[in-house]
Parts: C-alpha cells; sequence; structure tokens
C-alpha cells in the first residue's frame, strides 16, 4: 500500500479505501489478522490516532472485527466482500466520469478515452 494522499479528500477516508481495495483485491484475505494499529500506521505514514480512526470505521462497517486482545482480522462474511468487488469498481467508474465530466468533456466522449487507454494508446482530441 503506497503512502501518498491527495489534499481533497480526509486521510482517514483515504486509508478506508486502501485498505477496502486490499480486501477486495485479496491482499487481506478473509479471517486474515491484520498487522497491530502502530505497525499499520508507521506503514501508511499516518499518526497512530488517524490509523485508529480508520479501522475502526472499517469495523463500523463490517469489514473487520476484534477478536477480544488477540487483534483485528477481516471479515469471513464473503458476501460482503463480493459486494466490495462489485461496487469498487462501480465507485472508481462514477467518480471517473465526474472528473472528466468537470474538465469539460461531453459524455459522450469519454469512452473513446477509455477505449484508448485500454489499448494503450493516447487520445489526442
Amino acid at each position: 500500500m503506497t503512502t501518498f494522499f491527495n489534499s481533497t479528500q480526509p486521510i482517514y477516508l483515504q486509508i478506508i479505501s486502501r485498505v477496502l481495495l486490499a480486501i477486495a483485491k485479496g491482499e487481506l484475505p478473509p479471517g486474515g489478522k491484520i498487522s497491530p494499529v502502530r505497525d499499520m500506521a508507521a506503514n501508511f505514514k499516518v499518526n497512530p490516532n488517524t490509523m485508529q480512526k480508520s479501522l475502526a470505521k472499517l469495523e463500523e462497517m463490517g469489514y473487520l472485527y476484534t477478536e477480544g486482545t488477540n487483534g483485528r482480522y477481516v471479515t469471513k462474511n464473503v458476501e460482503l466482500i463480493e459486494n466490495l468487488k462489485t461496487s469498487l469498481p462501480a465507485e472508481i467508474t462514477a467518480n471517473y466520469i465526474a472528473e472528466m465530466l468537470d474538465c469539460g468533456m461531453p459524455r459522450d466522449e469519454i469512452s473513446d478515452y477509455v477505449s484508448y487507454a485500454i489499448k494503450g494508446g493516447e487520445k489526442n482530441g
């Protein structure tokens, strides 16, 4: 997980997004133990309180759970993870489209840019 953050969204929300992506990709498997807060904070280069806030929110969302003093684990709820695998690409796509529209791109030309990018090319207008 990289530690570059943007200034358009709170850091704890960006951490949540990165952890969710790791869960969706299987990097953090169902039932897998996650690193302690301090270790994760060091990896993300953030304050442990920020990391704790992110992990607590992921617990509220059902993606993590705590086993007493044994630490935090990724949910074993495979259905929840499968839903995440579907919703993340949809969210990324919606954000991309919104950004392209904000740039003044006509809606009917956005798919052209996607097609060129998939083919490894570059659309030059």
